[in-house]
């Protein structure tokens, strides 16, 4: 994103999100959006450049779009009950349909045996798309910005993440969009200062409590002050050139799965004595490529089930079979055809 200096910071960003929009096509004319907003500085922000650019939007694209606010309170903090009346109070004032769910996250985490960060993540969701379905809404928009970003490629980093980990995030996941990635974090707060917004200040997101506050708050402050004072232009840089890689590498497994398989019904027959010849990095791919077509998803698939298969398929020993778990079975028909069901 370029700098925001001496233009007003307001326009720009609304700018930005403007081009964000039609650059990767998050919106449609007659999209009916659900936006999360918690009532901090970045949802908030979001949903006042959604608002403000509406018209400018139907009258340049011809994009028309209506605004439906969905908002948790997880029963954490005391003041919870004070932001729920702060948004509701601002989708009153702009006349936006207003919903809102209250749950004891803090028990209810204990109960189901996650953590609260990923239980609270879970029932938002759930939440969001059950706001979705009854409106008969397409979009849920959420206002994960560039430090976000910045902050989920160094996690993923941390993690021992392949290519696609430190691509970081998605302007749009099935049917999540984020029309604020580019913008950084210092640019939202001026937005909010600047347009007296006055958003909630949520005092745990600087406290060192889990791992994405301790890299927020103590890494990437460090790495500014003693190596880079433009860290996170410089992760987001290399996240686009990394970008490039993994698509092209996404298109041609792509084409070596269409070109491999032989049914697909109720199961997947394909010919692997071609793709077990292409370099290891295109094989591992096109394998989670034929899983997720049967499965579409890839939950539970580790690099071990990978090279495990990659073992049965170089192998080739007819009637000999890989299970993993309930999920899926892959047999070897004969020397070069397998079978996924």
């Amino acid at each position: 994103m370029r700098n925001l200096k001496e233009k007003n910071i307001v326009e720009l960003i609304e700018e930005e999100v403007e081009k964000n929009i039609i650059r990767e096509s998050l919106i449609e004319n007659g999209d009916k959006l659900i936006v999360a907003v918690s009532g901090g500085p970045d949802s908030i922000c979001l949903l006042n450049v959604l608002y403000t650019i509406r018209r400018k939007m139907r009258v340049n694209y011809g994009i028309e779009y209506s605004l439906i606010v969905a908002h948790v309170n997880h029963m954490l903090r005391e003041e919870s009950e004070d932001e729920k009346v702060y948004v509701e109070n601002i989708c009153k004032n702009l006349e936006i349909p207003f919903y809102y769910l209250k749950k004891d996250v803090r028990n209810l985490s204990k109960q189901e045996k996650m953590s609260e960060e990923t239980y609270g993540r879970k029932i938002r969701y759930e939440f969001f798309n059950e706001v979705l379905e009854k409106e008969k809404a397409q979009k849920i928009v959420t206002a994960h910005n560039a430090n976000d970003d910045v902050e989920t490629i160094l996690l993923n980093l941390f993690r021992g993440c392949g290519l696609k980990g430190l691509t970081g995030i998605e302007f749009q996941y099935k049917n999540i969009i984020r029309p604020l990635m580019t913008v950084e974090k210092k640019d939202i707060m001026e937005y909010n200062i600047l347009k007296n917004l006055n958003p909630c200040i949520d005092r745990t997101n600087f406290e060192l409590i889990c791992p994405r506050n301790k890299v927020r708050n103590a890494l990437i402050p460090e790495l500014e002050k003693e190596y880079n004072p433009n860290i996170l232009k410089s992760i987001l840089r290399m996240k686009n050139i990394l970008i490039e890689d993994e698509n092209f590498l996404n298109n041609y497994t792509l084409n070596v799965v269409k070109q491999s398989i032989i049914e697909y019904n109720e199961y997947i027959k394909f010919n692997y004595s071609e793709l077990i010849k292409e370099h290891v990095a295109i094989k591992n791919r096109a394998i989670r490529e034929i899983i997720k077509l049967k499965l579409h998803d890839l939950d539970g698939l580790t690099n071990i089930h990978i090279n495990d298969i990659l073992d049965l398929l170089e192998n080739g020993i007819k009637g000999k079979k890989y299970i993993m778990g309930n999920k899926f079975k892959i047999e070897i028909i004969n020397k070069n055809i397998a079978i996924l069901y």
